[in-house]
């Protein structure tokens, strides 16, 4: 994975730059999301399965994902 913006296979790309209460709830989400990976210990392999863990499973709480 790279760091450029993600577009789907039309070319459309996501746009959550704007002030409106969905634009602002799901920068907050991603937010948490980052913070909860932040945390984590790099150099201790528990902490880090533990960030990842936690921040997977708050995201797709949050977006309502399933594992198909």
């Amino acid at each position: 994975m790279t760091n450029s913006k993600y577009k789907n296979k039309d070319g459309v790309e996501l746009n959550f730059s704007g002030s409106d209460s969905t634009s602002v709830l799901v920068r907050e989400v991603i937010e948490k999301a980052v913070k909860e990976l932040d945390t984590c210990n790099f150099y201790n392999k528990t902490s880090m399965r533990f960030a990842i863990r936690n921040a997977r499973n708050f995201l797709a709480t949050n977006f309502d994902l399933t594992d198909d």
